[in-house]
């Protein structure tokens, strides 16, 4: 009678134990969902396109961002390839760029044009890909994630655009023309400033030293405003060039800027002075040797 009540008993505790173990891979499960449904919800809710893929392509998981800009639900989408959603030309890079993720296991990442259907037009996408790898390391699929960075690429685009006009700007306010063998003139125009002269008195420097010029002719004719950094620019150019090898001989000075370059008390010894750009080219074309 006994043995039956303990071989009852023990029956009874191993049901128990099945129980609770049922309960508690019962309770991870309900962990693992929450866990899992918190997620695809936050995903659903990022700026940013997500999805998954197997080894052949085919959508597996998009989050809610993808979906719209290509006009499909996540059942209509699963299974279904870039080919079915983008030009083709688009749909071939985009699986290339996947299948090279697959098949190396490297990381892919860049910026390129991007066309979703649901949208309409052309925008710039930073895009990252990167394996999915199974318990084992087995690569098994592709997974992505790509955001819009079309104003950001056109604001780089605007700076270069503007960093160009600029530098155009000032090739043009301070060019160098070469007039003759070993003759170089740089007729100066508008208002001379810190930058300008910087700039100017670094292409004087380059062109003198690059074609061993003999003589450089600096006219001031157009210069608008005579101040401090116009008598500093000439001064520093009829030094520097003259460590150089070359003479500096200054064209188009006017009453005006004579007096401040004697109320400056300027020093420009070694510099040759001259009424006219056309007295300036024969006076260095008669010395240029």
């Amino acid at each position: 009678m006994s043995e039956k009540v303990e071989a009852t008993e023990e029956g009874e505790g191993s049901f128990a134990e099945e129980g609770a173990l049922v309960r508690a891979l019962e309770e991870k499960v309900r962990a693992l969902e929450d866990e899992l449904g918190f997620f695809r919800a936050l995903a659903d809710e990022l700026p940013l396109s997500l999805y998954r893929k197997d080894r052949e392509g085919r959508c597996v998981w998009a989050n809610a961002a993808l979906l719209a800009s290509v006009g499909s639900g996540l059942e209509e989408a699963l299974g279904k390839t870039v080919y079915d959603y983008y030009p083709r030309a688009l749909a071939e890079k985009y699986d290339a760029d996947d299948r090279h993720v697959v098949q190396t296991g490297e990381v892919f990442q860049g910026v390129e044009e991007h066309k979703a259907p649901a949208a309409g037009g052309s925008r710039y996408v930073e895009v990252k890909k990167a394996p999915v790898r199974d318990p084992e390391g087995a690569i098994i699929g592709s997974m992505g994630i790509y955001w819009d960075v079309t104003g950001a690429r056109r604001a780089e685009r605007l700076e270069e655009e503007r960093q160009a006009q600029a530098a155009t700007l000032r090739e043009l306010g301070a060019p160098l023309l070469p007039l003759a063998e070993r003759v170089l003139a740089m007729p100066l125009i508008g208002r001379i400033d810190g930058a300008r002269a910087a700039q100017a008195l670094d292409s004087l420097l380059h062109g003198v030293s690059e074609r061993q010029v003999a003589v450089v002719l600096l006219d001031v004719t157009g210069v608008t405003t005579v101040d401090g950094e116009v008598v500093r620019l000439l001064v520093d150019a009829a030094g520097a060039v003259r460590l150089l090898g070359a003479r500096v001989v200054l064209t188009g000075v006017k009453p005006a800027m004579a007096q401040a370059m004697i109320e400056m008390d300027a020093r420009l010894e070694g510099i040759v002075t001259l009424s006219t750009m056309q007295a300036g080219v024969a006076w260095a074309l008669a010395r240029r040797k």
